[in-house]
């Protein structure tokens, strides 16, 4: 159960703020370097995007299902229309999102495992944090 004292909603604005950062952070240099300069550090990112991807279609089904309950406890209004069609139309958008989700972690379990056997073979700078 959520913990009362805590916007859910506040979860997923953190993670989007993370994503925000982490694009920053690999944006490439303006003299050329790429923002990721080590098969490293590759692997491991693309490893946390496929957990991210591994999770959200959990997160849709449980919005859906309050949602869900919502409506047939009688609690959703709407503002045109009818809460049955909205509802219906949310419920169906969050199905396909969670099968795109499940689509993104197959690939990104792809792309995990590819990057895996790469290696870094150039000029390694000591200075970088990118280890």
């Amino acid at each position: 159960m959520a913990n009362r004292t805590t916007d859910p909603a506040e979860q997923p604005r953190k993670a989007a703020e993370a994503i925000r950062a982490f694009n920053h952070v690999t944006y490439p240099a303006l003299n050329g370097r790429p923002g990721i300069e080590y098969t490293g550090t590759a692997y491991r990112a693309i490893g946390a995007f496929k957990s991210l991807a591994h999770r959200l279609p959990q997160s849709f089904d449980q919005i859906a299902m309050a949602l869900a309950e919502l409506h047939k406890a009688g609690h959703l209004t709407a503002d045109h229309s009818t809460p049955t069609e909205h509802a219906a139309v949310t419920c169906a958008a969050l199905r396909e999102a969670e099968q795109h989700a499940t689509a993104m972690t197959k690939a990104l379990e792809r792309a995990h495992n590819a990057s895996g056997a790469l290696g870094y073979g150039g000029p390694i700078d000591d200075s970088d944090d990118d280890l």
